[in-house]
């Protein structure tokens, strides 16, 4: 690793030009470097003349020298050097460029000829179960393809090591499809942690397994009505048998949630960031925040410890039609100092698997139908409420049902509006009927998929693709054809329902096959993005979507300093080795926040 000492804005130059002259001569140079900062103890002069007039541009707190920097920026792809001031970019171009910008305590950064791109935005998580899950307990998901003796060891492991000071025990992340119905039962549980009320969520957060103790305090029992929307799996008796389904969990996450203090929320959020940083995260959405998480946020904010750009998506409905009031969401902006433009997330939807999605040709199963959890005519009088109070609108639909009735309120709000500035959009799309692609395009609404599901995977083959008519299952996930129709596109982890990694979906949509199992196949292969694709819609695209493309998601004049560093380039490197990507430094507002050595 390089370490000199530069003692002079001459030297800088000089290097700078060596590496340049590398370059051009096609040297592949170090790949396996880091932000390095050269440490300088004496004053170090500008040299005027090497590129930029020296009044043209203030001197740079921090520049970046060396690097195959590609911008996501049309105009200028590729460049060598950046410089940064007060957080932000104020040059792009070349070491002799760069060089020129150089004072007296600049930090200078060599990555010596690495492969710099801007930050990855990843605009659907869940801080709040992820959050859950560092706290105490994480079980292996869909991602590892677990088995469920697997799954059962790592909750017995949690459950020997899980705090003794805890009311409730809380967990994330069991695959459904992996489960047997004999051991998804509360009396199941029961012997695993008969001491305290139990809650485990599926990875996707659409149900949840619960023991007797839980059921006791939220006091629920067979005489529940089951409805769409909201519905226990039973014994052959119509007894609760031990997991809930979508708003049938809301009675128990209010008791769960009501667990977390602030200052554990706050640990559990600094360890996400952190992560998410190690991960070349640069920018989130958090896709439900309820108001528990609201002081958390706010203290992270004030006190300056956001590594992240974020958005908080506030909780709209979840699993039911029953709508937070437009004046409740108002009140929590206004007492809150939160980051972000103003956002809500609504649900339209459920899960496929578990029939809560509405499809426009409905399921192989011609007994299982379901309808958008909130009517039309209910959604489009709320989303116009939204708008009016400049609330951007991301909405979960999964079934092309769910995504026809979005875009037919979107559309009603867009046309009287005349634009849209909110960037209202739509995520998972798994189905999205082909009628329906134009209808994106026109209203320049953006799809966010969940990139996972473009590969082979217990979840897909197991649980979504065989609940759907042969004519439907054609029609999933099929990246190519809307991209092809002009669609703008941007990706999520939706971790945790997947890990917090975006090199594995990456390489998922790159080569429709599950990372590092070539023995699995591919999953409609035709439907393959590019990789120039993929960075774009994992970079620009989400950006736009998330209304922050005027701040970040390219390296580009006057836009925030987020930037990673990888073991390698991208766009050079073959398409199965994108899983095995690296982060060798992130840098956020101009500052190194994840550095490996």
């Amino acid at each position: 690793m390089n370490s000199l000492k530069l003692l002079s804005a001459a030297a800088i130059v000089l290097a700078a030009l060596s590496a340049s002259a590398a370059v051009q001569a096609g040297s592949e140079g170090s790949l396996h470097s880091v932000f390095e900062r050269y440490e300088h103890d004496e004053p170090i002069p500008a040299k005027p003349g090497s590129g930029v007039r020296q009044s043209e541009l203030p001197i740079a707190d921090v520049v970046v020298l060396n690097g195959k920097i590609y911008t996501v920026n049309p105009k200028q792809p590729w460049a060598e050097a950046v410089a940064i001031k007060a957080g932000k970019i104020i040059h792009v171009g070349s070491n002799t460029e760069v060089g020129d910008l150089v004072g007296s305590y600049t930090e200078i950064y060599d990555v010596e000829n690495g492969f710099v791109m801007p930050g990855i935005i990843d605009p659907h998580i869940h801080p709040g179960l992820l959050m859950a899950k560092r706290a105490f307990c994480a079980l292996p998901g869909t991602f590892y393809e677990p088995t469920e003796e697997q799954i059962l060891d790592e909750l017995k492991q949690c459950i020997d090591q899980y705090p003794a000071d805890r009311k409730w025990f809380i967990a994330q992340g069991y695959t459904t499809p992996a489960m047997s119905e004999q051991t998804l039962t509360k009396e199941y549980l029961d012997k695993l942690i008969p001491d305290r009320p139990a809650w485990i969520e599926d990875e996707t957060g659409h149900n949840a397994w619960f023991n007797s103790k839980a059921l006791e305090l939220v006091g629920v029992d067979k005489s529940f009505k089951d409805t769409p929307d909201e519905f226990f799996s039973r014994t052959s008796d119509g007894d609760l048998a031990g997991v809930a389904y979508e708003g049938a969990m809301n009675p128990f996450l209010e008791l769960v949630n009501a667990t977390f203090d602030t200052e554990l929320q706050k640990i559990g959020f600094m360890r996400l960031l952190d992560e998410a940083s190690s991960k070349g995260i640069t920018a989130f959405g958090d896709g439900y925040t309820f108001e528990e998480d609201l002081q958390a946020w706010q203290e992270l904010h004030q006190e300056g410890k956001l590594n992240a750009h974020a958005v908080l998506y506030l909780k709209g409905n979840l699993g039911t039609a029953e709508l937070t009031p437009v004046e409740e969401l108002l009140r929590w902006r206004k007492e809150y100092d939160l980051p972000g433009p103003p956002a809500v997330k609504l649900g339209m939807g459920g899960a496929v698997e578990s029939y809560s999605e509405a499809l426009i040709d409905g399921y192989l199963d011609d007994t299982k139908s379901a309808q958008p959890i909130i009517p039309a005519d209910a959604f489009a009088d709320y989303m116009q409420q939204l708008d009016d109070a400049g609330f951007q609108l991301m909405v979960h639909a999964i079934g092309d049902g769910a995504v026809r009735a979005t875009l037919d309120g979107y559309e009603k709000v867009i046309k009287k509006r005349g634009n849209n500035d909110l960037r209202h959009h739509i995520d998972h799309c798994t189905l999205i009927h082909p009628d329906d692609f134009q209808r994106f395009v026109g209203l320049d609404i953006s799809c966010s998929i969940w990139p996972p599901l473009n590969a082979p995977i217990a979840y897909n083959t197991e649980a979504v693709l065989p609940v759907l008519k042969p004519e439907t299952r054609k029609r999933a996930y099929d990246n190519r054809n809307r991209q092809d129709a002009g669609m703008r596109q941007h990706n999520h982890t939706d971790a945790p329902a997947a890990v917090l990694w975006p090199w594995w979906g990456m390489e998922a949509s790159a080569t429709r096959g599950f990372p590092g199992k070539p023995e699995l196949g591919k999953l409609n292969k035709d439907q393959a993005l590019t990789v120039e694709e993929l960075i774009k819609i994992y970079t620009i695209n989400s950006a736009w979507a998330m209304n922050l493309d005027k701040v970040t998601g390219s390296i580009e004049v006057g836009k925030s300093a987020d930037m990673i560093l990888l073991n390698h380039n991208l766009l050079e490197i073959p398409l199965t080795d994108i899983h095995k990507t690296e982060v060798r430094g992130t840098m956020f507002k101009g500052k190194v926040v994840y550095n490996p050595l």
